[in-house]
């Protein structure tokens, strides 16, 4: 493994996280609870924090379409904390919004690049 390989505990960390992400939120959805939609929250920046930490190590720094992608998935991440700390209705858009690109951008460069 070179120093830009994340380990498979690492994926398979990000993986169950999704699964509890999803749960959480139809669990939240189904029984209109707050606690349960706010874990899932929570969860969600994990994931976006965890999956930008990740593909920056994978990038090595290096100015790519990789590291454009951890850079918004952890401001992502990031700023839906503010959200969960502030319930700012901008946050929390602003919080999808880089997630969102980050996620596409991590796409562009699988797929395309």
């Amino acid at each position: 493994m070179n120093g830009h390989e994340v380990p498979p505990r690492v994926h398979r960390l990000i993986f169950v996280g999704i699964v509890v992400y999803f749960g959480l939120f139809a669990l939240g959805m189904l029984t209109e609870s707050p606690l349960a939609i706010f874990a899932a929250e929570v969860v969600f920046g994990m994931i976006a924090v965890g999956l930008g930490a990740m593909l920056y190590q994978q990038s090595g720094g290096d100015v790519s379409v990789e590291l454009g992608a951890a850079v918004c998935l952890v401001v992502g991440g990031l700023v839906q904390f503010g959200f969960l700390a502030t319930g700012s209705a901008a946050l929390s858009q602003l919080s999808s919004l880089a997630v969102f690109a980050g996620i596409g951008l991590y796409i562009y460069a699988v797929y395309v690049a």
